[in-house]
Order: structure tokens, then C-alpha cells, then sequence
């Protein structure tokens, strides 16, 4: 009868502990990023565009994510911009807490460039935002658009022969046939401007941030230069569209059919229509290490989707660049990415040659 007793009260014992158990939150059910801390790394320095664009964007990603881990920015500049990309596809933990967000190198990946030994292709894509930009000319030789076709001996600034802003503002220049000198060495959109206003050059590919807050008011309100294009968006069926965030600039197509009566054709055309959603497209990038588990990067996936719909980092990417900057998706920015290595011997030979033209 005692023992009957003893196992009576055992069997309720465990039951009552299971239900204890079963009431109280699992280790499992636990949010994969609880408690842990996240790491940012952009290939620029403090202060820079990226840094900034990097930072910005943490603040708000870090509360999208289950569990709501801590995010931090580390600076990792060198190599063009290829140091980061390196640093993830070789070093970093593949645990999704390692996340490389930066300026992509598009151009060194079409051109395979020594120096860039990360494959974007073999990294999880994670979302992405396009970094939209134009072309503005000085008024001291071009009063109008159309003048840009007669006018002799411009001067288009730039920073680097395999720079984005640099290498679709020759090609587009060149598909008009129009008369200039690629001077190139400046540091950055800031050096060039100034440029601009020294006199020492007449074109300028900027990003539409520094159009708005910079350029517009000090050169294009004064009458000291006017707008030109803007470089397009690429849509899915591969043509070129005019992006929203551009009014009142004409897509580079629009602004060529306006001037010549035609629509873009030719080498130059053809290169420039097939660097676009490749280098211009997406510009910064959230990548993970190879090897990082599904589940993890599917969070991160969905929660960076989040961000770019959240109406208070909307408010805060306008009061810093004027617009929105358009998200790119995953399944979108993956097909991009793998774009960068279907490149033709036809492609990569001109390509090869048109930069080393002014190296």
C-alpha cells in the first residue's frame, strides 16, 4: 500500500514538473539572434557615403530582426572597396553575425581584377539598395542640352577609369559623340564638384543625393550649370527604365532621343545598356559568408524587406538624400550578382581596352 502510495505521488511529481516545463518558454523557440551581436562591415572610411548609408540604415535593421540583437558598424576600407568583400568570403564566421554591406565592385568583378578574390555570386544576397546618380555640365561652353554636341574641348571629371560614375559617364558621352577630356585622380563626388566650380572641369556623374543637396542649389538655381540624365534602372525584361526619384532629369535614353531624334544606338550604347544592372543598379549590398545557414539568412532577408517598408526609416533615408533610395530583393539582387560573371570574351575585351585607354 506504501509503495502504491510512493508511486502515486511520483507519477504526479513528473506530471506536474512536465507541466512546469511545457508552460515555460523552450530553449528551441528561442529567436536564432537573441542576445547575440551583429557585425556591419563597410569597405569605406568614417564619415564616408557608405559609412553613413551603413549606419543609417543598422539603426533601424537591428529592431526588424526577431530577438532584436545589437548591431554595430566596423569600418574596413582598402583595395577599391574589395578589402570587405575579401574579409567575407575568406575570413568571417559564416553564423550570420558577420554581414558585409558596402559598395559593391561590380566593374572589378566583370573584369575578374586580381585584386577582388570574393565571389558575389557564391554569397547569400540580402537585400539591397540602389544608389541612383546623374550627369550635370558647367554653363561656362553649354548654355543648353543640345549644346553638348557642339561644344569643344569639355572636361569630364572623375575619380578612378574603373569607377561606376567614371566608366558610364564615357561610355554615355561617347555614344553622343561628344567632344571631351576624361580628366580623372579626384578623391571623391565633393573633389569633383569643387572642381566644378574652380573651373577646372566641366561634367560631373554625381549621385542624386549630392544633386539635390549640393549641386542643385549652388551651381543649377544660379544658372551655372544645368542637369543632363540620369543613369536608368534595369527592369526585367533587361530594358532600361526612367527611375521616379529622378524627376524633372531625364533618363540618359530620354535625354539622347531628345537630342539626336533617335533613339541610343551603337558600340558605347550597347556596353553602357549592359554595365547597367551589373555596377549601377545596386550599389550597396548586404551579403553573408558562404556557408551561412538558410534559416538565418532567410531572417535577414525578410527583416532588411522590412526596413525599406518601414515609414520612419523612410522619413529619415529622405531628410538624408532627398528620396528613398530603391530597395532591391533578394531574388532580384542573387541574379544580379551572378550576372557579374556571364561575362562574353566580346565583353570583357572591349571592356579591357576601353579603360585601358585612359589608364
Amino acid at each position: 500500500m506504501l509503495k502504491a502510495r510512493a508511486l502515486f505521488t511520483t507519477i504526479w511529481i513528473s506530471l506536474g514538473a512536465v507541466l512546469v516545463l511545457a508552460s515555460q518558454p523552450s530553449v528551441a523557440q528561442r529567436p536564432y539572434f537573441a542576445g547575440k551581436t551583429i557585425t556591419l562591415y563597410v569597405g569605406r572610411t568614417p564619415g564616408s557615403g557608405g559609412d553613413l548609408a551603413a549606419r543609417m540604415f543598422a539603426g533601424f535593421w537591428a529592431k526588424q530582426i526577431p530577438g532584436e540583437p545589437t548591431m554595430v558598424v566596423r569600418n574596413m576600407p582598402g583595395g577599391g572597396g574589395t578589402r570587405v568583400f575579401n574579409y567575407g568570403a575568406e575570413v568571417a564566421a559564416a553564423d550570420g553575425l558577420h554581414l558585409m554591406f558596402s559598395p559593391t565592385a561590380g566593374v572589378e568583378a566583370v573584369l575578374q581584377t586580381p585584386g577582388l578574390r570574393a565571389n558575389f555570386a557564391a554569397m547569400p544576397f540580402i537585400g539591397g539598395l540602389m544608389s541612383p546618380n546623374m550627369a550635370y555640365v558647367s554653363t561656362n561652353k553649354v548654355k543648353a542640352p543640345a549644346d553638348l554636341l557642339t561644344a569643344q574641348g569639355l572636361r569630364f571629371g572623375g575619380n578612378n577609369p574603373i569607377a561606376r560614375f567614371d566608366l558610364l559617364g564615357r561610355l554615355a558621352l561617347d555614344a553622343l559623340g561628344v567632344d571631351y577630356q576624361y580628366v580623372t585622380g579626384f578623391q571623391g563626388g565633393a573633389d569633383i564638384f569643387n572642381a566644378v566650380r574652380r573651373g577646372e572641369v566641366d561634367i560631373q556623374v554625381a549621385s542624386l543625393g549630392q544633386y539635390r543637396f549640393s549641386i542643385e542649389p549652388t551651381l543649377v538655381e544660379t544658372g551655372l550649370a544645368i542637369p543632363l540624365w540620369h543613369n536608368p534602372g534595369t527592369g526585367p525584361d533587361g530594358e532600361p527604365y526612367a527611375l521616379d526619384v529622378a524627376e524633372g532629369i531625364p533618363s540618359f535614353m530620354e535625354f539622347f532621343e531628345q537630342l539626336t531624334g533617335k533613339p541610343p544606338s551603337g558600340r558605347e550604347y550597347e556596353m553602357y545598356k549592359w554595365l547597367l544592372p551589373r555596377v549601377n543598379d545596386i550599389v550597396y549590398a548586404a551579403l553573408a559568408p558562404p556557408g551561412t545557414p538558410d534559416n538565418a539568412v532567410q531572417i535577414l532577408r525578410e527583416s532588411f524587406a522590412a526596413v525599406t517598408r518601414d515609414p520612419a526609416y523612410q522619413d529619415d533615408a529622405r531628410k538624408m538624400y532627398g528620396f528613398v533610395l530603391p530597395p532591391i530583393g533578394a531574388a532580384e539582387g542573387t541574379q544580379m550578382m551572378r550576372g557579374l560573371y556571364e561575362v562574353s570574351d566580346e565583353v570583357a575585351t572591349f571592356l579591357t581596352g576601353y579603360i585601358d585607354q585612359v589608364r
